[in-house]
């Protein structure tokens, strides 16, 4: 059986019957106050009788220790009548020559003087002169059977006299006591029980209710439907739950629509290279005087512009999955600046666009040379690409701030409205909705930017103007 299960896929666990959270605390309570319940009924029923002897013995001690502090008292009688009277205790002080006091009618009155000689005797071999009688018994006249009493004696010496404090108790055998106790137990039970069901019906309103909701629309987040407004509860986790749950529908919807667009914009940016590489390749087999070298290198531009594009979206994947391994070595910012400069100089010369270097912050960084320049080139791109201007400029620089070196390029070109800035960033994102053939790049640039920026501990930004300018930068920090 064991083999089949596991040939076919299903895990043994699977199939062991699942209970609903309603019904585990239900049990649990259940299984609590049962658990309880029983302690108490074992505690009682079993110890009863001990913890009532021992708080008897207690009680008389305390009677006796009481008594012995006040023997000096001028109201010595009054004061030891009302403290027996208040605790229910019997009490007897006899002196060497057997003169006594004694407190009503109570057990102590019946000792005889041989009995109490034969008391103090005992109490006299004890190291602190006090001893506990738990097995006298006393013979009321008015009773059939004898009495159990507790005495508790106690010698003290007074005025160079021996002294004999006695206080006693009698202890009423708790068999009765106990049979109710047993007998109630069960309506007990019952009535606890019930409360119990009652208990677990609020709690599972209040509690296991939204947790129900929430997961009954949790299944709906995957296609994006999850709606908060059917989760009610007062409970600040819950709504913080579904309020989190909510965001994350959010974003899968974002996702998703990030998602589409991507694929819109890659397969554009494939075809369009594709189209031409076809293009020219059927034009040259077709027609053997265009074999020219003009014809020919807008094949092997655009086989390129097809391995940047491919190149980014393997950096991309590398990035998201922690993959991208970072060459940090030391090298200096103008130095960077003055070769990523050169990579686009003769470019813009050709296309009429005027390209700067304005490197007013120089100092060393560490970090990874290839990936940095990449982080240039993307920013440069995104210039050239949304420049719609006759009079096109760029500058790549440096600067000093407060906190280290800034290295930004600034473009006079088309800038970003106020309400697009926060998302530039995002590889999903696009400022302009109609797509456009790049000059250079794939598209995604200033997204793979940020995350290799993020990858390497700086932080970025852009600051911009919508028909004014552009300025994409990144600071690295003085240590």
């Amino acid at each position: 059986m064991e083999t089949t299960l596991r040939r076919s896929g299903v895990s043994v666990t699977a199939l062991k019957k699942r209970y609903s959270l309603r019904t585990q605390l239900i049990l649990i309570l259940l299984a609590f106050v049962i658990g309880i319940m029983s302690l108490v009924y074992f505690v009682q029923t079993t110890f009863l009788d001990d913890f009532y002897k021992a708080s008897k013995a207690k009680s008389i001690q305390d009677v006796a220790e009481n008594v012995a502090t006040l023997i000096d008292e001028e109201d010595f009688d009054g004061m030891i009548e009302h403290i027996a009277m208040s605790n229910e205790v019997c009490v007897r002080v006899v002196s060497n020559n057997l003169q006594y006091t004694y407190t009503g009618a109570c057990t102590l009155r019946g000792v005889d003087n041989s009995t109490i000689n034969a008391i103090a005797a005992e109490v006299d071999k004890t190291e602190n002169k006090e001893k506990l009688f738990d097995n006298f018994r006393y013979q009321r006249h008015f009773m059939d059977e004898p009495e159990d009493v507790f005495i508790f004696a106690k010698l003290i010496t007074y005025q160079n006299e021996m002294i004999l404090i006695m206080t006693s108790s009698g202890i009423t055998p708790l068999n009765t006591t106990i049979s109710t106790i047993k007998s109630q137990y069960l309506v007990i039970m019952v009535i606890v029980m019930a409360m119990t069901l009652i208990l677990a019906t609020i709690i599972s309103r209040y509690i296991i209710g939204p947790i129900k909701q929430i997961n009954g629309e949790s299944k709906n987040l995957s296609k994006g439907e999850y709606d908060s407004r059917s989760v009610r509860t007062l409970s600040t986790e819950f709504a913080e739950l579904n309020e989190t749950l909510e965001n994350a529908n959010e974003d899968i919807l974002k996702a998703d629509k990030a998602k589409k667009e991507l694929l819109g914009n890659v397969s554009h940016d494939l075809r369009t290279p594709l189209t031409m590489i076809v293009g020219y390749g059927e034009m040259i087999r077709d027609l053997p005087e265009e074999n020219t070298v003009e014809n020919i290198n807008v094949i092997i531009d655009e086989a390129r512009r097809l391995s940047t594009l491919v190149d980014d979206l393997i950096d991309i994947s590398k990035v998201d999955q922690i993959t991208m391994e970072l060459h940090r070595e030391k090298i200096d910012v103008k130095e960077l600046l003055e070769s990523v400069y050169h990579q686009y100089d003769k470019y813009c010369e050709t296309q009429g666009i005027e390209f700067a270097l304005d490197c007013k912050a120089e100092g060393q960084i560490e970090a990874d040379v290839k990936r940095i320049k990449q982080v240039l080139y993307n920013f440069i791109n995104n210039s050239l690409n949304y420049n719609s201007k006759e009079k096109q400029k760029i500058i790549l620089g440096s600067e000093r701030i407060e906190k280290g070196i800034r290295i930004y390029v600034y473009d006079n070109g088309d800038g970003i409205a106020k309400e697009d800035i926060g998302n530039v960033w995002d590889r999903y994102y696009k400022v302009d909705k109609e797509h456009k053939r790049h000059h250079i790049g794939s598209g995604i640039g200033l997204s793979l930017a940020k995350q290799l920026l993020d990858a390497h501990g700086m932080e970025c930004g852009v600051a911009s103007a919508e028909g004014e300018y552009s300025k994409f930068y990144f600071d690295i920090i003085d240590n």
